[in-house]
């Protein structure tokens, strides 16, 4: 007679029980040498450890979306303040050349008098 052979895998259970407590210590070690929350979830999402019910690829997306918004502020209030900046400098240059101008046709205008008052 054969000898008799007996089942010496672990059950299901003890399986899954075994895989979730290494899964919570893998957890704990990321979060030990992760630097911030998106690196951790980042590095548990690569070793397959994630919190359950945790999706990365919806949380790296609203991220991004995020950090989409607070540049777009920072671009649009340097564009207006390069606007009026140049505004500014546009305006100072016409008056300026106004001033210019004015005084120029005033000498022009104070030599060409006296020339024609002289000559009555």
């Amino acid at each position: 007679m054969p000898p008799k052979i007996t089942d010496s895998r672990p059950s299901p259970e003890a399986i899954h029980a075994v895989e979730e407590q290494t899964a919570a210590g893998a957890r704990r070690v990321v979060a030990t040498y992760a630097e911030d929350f998106f690196d951790g979830v980042t590095l548990m999402s690569m070793l397959g450890v994630e919190p359950q019910g945790f999706v990365y690829k919806k949380y790296a997306e609203e991220r991004e979306a995020e950090a989409a918004v607070e540049e777009a502020p920072a671009k649009a209030a340097k564009k207006t303040t390069k606007k009026t900046t140049k505004k500014a400098t546009k305006k100072a240059a016409k008056k300026v050349a106004k001033k210019t101008t004015k005084k120029a046709v005033k000498k022009v205008a104070k030599k060409t008098v006296p020339a024609a008052g002289d000559e009555a």
